[in-house]
């Protein structure tokens, strides 16, 4: 029964045993450990999930990538230049720069990347983002964030990063990059 003007009973401090303290310890030390793992869990779980997005594109979002890899490699250090370039664009290929007013057609386009090839340039490193395949029966659309590194003649470099949205056409059975 519980009076108003009672003074609650008064009690010594509670002392853990030693095998309390020693408990109370590895729990210190298991959760610190567990605060410590965090930032690798997530790390794991970042890793695991671009690796299973790779994994989870189909036979045909793997054929438009197959198809970006080997425009990357025409103009690597040993690439095979403009005509490997020219092969992988579709007849119908135009390229227009964000803010420019200028639309290239696959021939003038070709010629420049030859130019560029023969003066002794070359994409020396790439590293790409691809946020999006859709393929819609012959037609499929990408969004892919690229940087690449180039290297010159003389040994300058330059790098450059682009956020790109592209248009590819399946012909005769290959992916193209169309715009």
């Amino acid at each position: 029964m519980c009076r108003l003007n009672q003074q609650p009973e008064m009690s010594l401090p509670w002392r853990p045993s030693i095998k309390s303290r020693f408990l109370i310890l590895l729990l210190e030390v298991d959760m610190k450990r567990f605060l410590c793992s965090i930032p690798l869990s997530l790390v794991l779980l970042w890793a695991s999930s671009q690796l299973w997005a790779e994994d989870s594109w189909t036979t045909e979002q793997r054929l438009v990538l197959a198809s970006m890899e080997r425009l990357s490699a025409a103009t690597a250090p040993d690439g095979t230049g403009a005509d490997a370039y020219g092969a992988v664009l579709a007849d119908d290929f135009s390229r227009w720069t964000t803010g420019s007013s200028v639309i290239n057609e696959k021939q003038s386009w070709v010629e420049g990347v030859r130019e560029w090839f023969d003066d002794g340039w070359r994409v020396t490193d790439k590293d790409q983002e691809v946020l999006e395949v859709s393929v819609k029966d012959d037609f499929a659309f990408t969004r892919r964030i690229v940087e690449e590194t180039y290297r010159g003649p003389n040994g300058e470099t330059s790098v450059s990063k682009a956020a790109l949205a592209e248009a590819w056409a399946r012909v005769a059975g290959v992916w193209r990059l169309s715009r």
